[in-house]
């Protein structure tokens, strides 16, 4: 069968770059909480996005993130973009190799240029994994006791006018206090407060300033390569495999929907290639979303995600050196991390400013909590018996839908069709799916009276079935819809270094993380955090740029006794 024609409506229209056509420079330079981990630890990162100017840079909504080696890339993640800066954290899986990485970001744009553009903001990342003996190929180097100790730990150069202040000697277990001044022009760091061991990092290979003189000044994109601009948020690309049905209309629907909350939609209108593509405003968190192409055929067809991560090169890594001399500190990082998810410090985190998809938020709701009211066993019943707004009606042996709606004195009513059924986010263009399902595990039911346009397609009012727990993607979808597990944008969060209380013993690697700290020319921030149990050598490190293109860094190092 041939593939009929679709043609994609959607939030926005978007072309590709064209050959010939001036492209904007976008680079992306990373910065972390540390510079040594071990495997499943969690990596918090700050990006800043500058163009060739070293000004902040608003081309692209959201970056691409690879942690490789030699092997290949051993995770990935997504981060937004906002005015040029970004953040969020990924955990490294368990089972990474032992040696040396880069962390890499880039942008779409930026993977389809010539060359490797982004190794000049790329950062070295230890990795050690004490579970296993699984080991870089030809990336570790064994040493003795004395070659270890004989190091010297990198040292990075301060940049700019800023200054970290706080005792040099504090007790453990205590509030204190750290001042960071700005005494130059206004600025946005990264802000870590973190254990320094005996484990020594890679030596810097990009710092803020050598980042800046990176900066070129036009970029070349591939032959043959067509990127596109993600001004708004990620673009996720989907392709048809198989066929359309011939005895349909001239287009098919193509939709997207995410289960849960909070709900994202994107809805495409196919008419001529296997390409679908949506333009999201990025879609945070890992989740479940459901792709449906109306006229597919539900035999010989499917739908297949692209991945847009460029398996990125690594380029040269230096080797891990390795010793007995690191038993002891590697034994400490890995009761810490044992302890951290006892202490669960990912839930003392603070979200912070991104992008949002308001299709939803904007709309006025009526929510109806179905344990207020007497259970019916099944859906029908409680739409007939108290949802006076939704009625059921057959057409053609295929139920549908339709919004009641009423003057302020209920005298007149009208019924319009073309609204949008979902369940936990998730549309249901198969009611039988809904009428099917067990009324009991139903939870709310939303209902959005107004009219509002999706992907350039207007609807008359959208009703939302909450189950209790998600249940959504546990229906028996039809063959032309595709459920799947999807890595969203990482949700950008700080750590301002609260300790919960009585769960377990303090052994916190990181003190304290802001990824986004503005701050005005002359000023101070002041920040408090806790140190914890045990004793050691601890440093502040804050680097960044001025918004006049100019590298800032400073470190502070204190003991905890």
């Amino acid at each position: 069968m041939m593939m009929k024609k679709l043609m994609i409506t959607l939030w926005a229209l978007a072309s590709g770059i064209q050959a010939g056509a001036a492209v904007p420079v976008e680079r992306i330079f990373v910065s972390t909480d540390r510079d040594v981990y071990i495997a499943g630890d969690a990596v918090w990162c700050s990006l800043t996005s500058l163009d060739g100017n070293g000004r902040y840079s608003n081309e692209s909504a959201v970056s691409y993130l690879e942690l490789v080696s030699a092997s290949g890339t051993a995770c990935t993640a997504k981060i937004g973009l906002l005015e040029g800066r970004g953040a969020g954290s990924f955990r490294i899986p368990v089972t990474t190799p032992t040696g040396i990485y880069r962390l890499v970001a880039y942008t779409a744009v930026n993977a389809g240029e010539e060359g490797t553009p982004w190794m000049a903001g790329s950062r070295l990342l230890t990795v050690y994994n004490t579970t296993s003996t699984a080991r870089v190929p030809n990336g570790v180097e064994l040493v003795d006791e004395p070659a270890y100790e004989a190091l010297k730990r990198p040292v990075t150069a301060p940049e700019g006018a800023l200054q970290l202040s706080t005792r040099t000697r504090l007790p453990k277990g205590t509030k204190t206090a750290l001042v960071l001044s700005n005494a130059g022009h206004k600025a946005s760091v990264s802000l870590s407060v973190r254990h320094e061991d005996d484990l020594v990092p890679a030596a810097r290979e990009n710092t803020p300033a050598s980042f800046l003189k990176a900066l070129p000044s036009d970029i070349r994109i591939k032959p043959g390569a067509n990127p596109v601009n993600e001004f708004d948020g990620e673009i996720v690309t989907a392709r048809i495999k198989g066929a359309l049905m011939e005895d349909v209309d001239s287009y098919a629907e193509a939709t997207l929907s995410t289960a849960g909350d909070p709900s994202s939609l994107y809805v495409g209108r196919a008419e001529g290639t296997d390409l679908i593509r949506y333009y999201t405003s990025n879609i945070y968190g890992n989740r479940e979303i459901v792709c449906e192409v109306s006229k597919l055929d539900r035999e010989g067809g499917y739908i297949d995600f692209e991945s847009p991560f460029i398996q990125a090169d690594a380029g040269e890594l230096p080797k891990l050196l390795l010793s007995p001399s690191q038993r002891q500190d590697l034994v400490s990082r890995k009761a810490a991390l044992r302890a951290e998810k006892a202490l669960r410090i990912d839930t003392l985190t603070t979200f912070m400013t991104h992008r949002k998809d308001l299709l939803l938020e904007s709309v006025e709701r009526r929510r109806y909590h179905l344990d207020d009211y007497t259970r019916f066993p099944s859906v029908r019943e409680i739409l007939v018996e108290f949802i006076p707004e939704l009625s059921l009606k057959r057409v053609r042996d295929k139920w549908t839908m339709q919004l009641v709606i009423s003057d302020a004195v209920q005298s007149r009513f009208e019924k319009t069709d073309n609204i949008l059924v979902m369940m936990d986010g998730v549309i249901l263009s198969d009611l039988d799916l809904l009428l099917d399902f067990d009324a009991m595990l139903l939870e709310d039911v939303d209902i959005y009276m107004q009219t509002f346009v999706c992907g350039k397609v207007p609807f008359h009012g959208l009703v939302n079935f909450i189950s209790k727990k998600n249940y959504v993607t546990a229906l028996h979808f039809p063959a032309n819809v595709r459920v799947v597990d999807f890595q969203g944008i990482a949700y950008p969060v700080a750590y301002n270094g609260a300790v919960p209380e009585g769960e377990g013993q303090d052994l916190r690697q990181l003190l304290y993380w802001h990824p986004i700290l503005n701050l005005d020319a002359g000023s101070d921030y002041r920040l408090e955090f806790t140190t914890p149990g045990y004793a050691g050598r601890f440093k502040a490190v804050a680097e960044g740029f001025t918004e006049d293109g100019m590298p800032v860094y400073q470190e502070f190092t204190f003991d905890v006794e």
